[in-house]
């Protein structure tokens, strides 16, 4: 999802809550477990990996450019003639920024063993 702010598109941040994590989710999904039962979260960072693995919904995998084709007996694709399949979707690394959430927001935590 993109938010267009006065002329700027800014682009929604995803994050995962370890690194083994199976996926990413938005903050306002982190915030509301905050609510539930949380005093806090540590989060790291995504970003898309452009160029790399996506996800496919239907086949429940990762698959490499061009594995993705007619062969495919769900193969839907978005224009309705050829390309880019309907059920892919953008794969994610992390960026490695890490974050504490916690009911005052969100805030970088820098230094401790893991900083560069």
């Amino acid at each position: 999802m993109i938010i267009k702010i006065k002329g700027v598109k800014k682009i929604m941040k995803y994050f995962v809550e370890s690194m083994d994590a199976d996926g990413v989710q938005t903050l306002a999904f982190y915030k509301n477990e905050l609510d539930k039962d949380l005093k806090e979260i540590e989060l790291l960072e995504t970003k898309r990996d452009i160029g790399g693995e996506m996800w496919c919904e239907e086949n429940e995998r990762f698959v490499e450019k061009g594995d993705c084709d007619k062969w495919c007996p769900v193969y839907s694709p978005c224009n309705g003639k050829s390309g880019r399949c309907r059920s892919l979707k953008n794969g994610f690394i992390q960026t490695g920024r890490r974050f504490l959430l916690t009911e005052d927001g969100l805030k970088e935590i820098k230094g401790g063993k893991d900083a560069k």
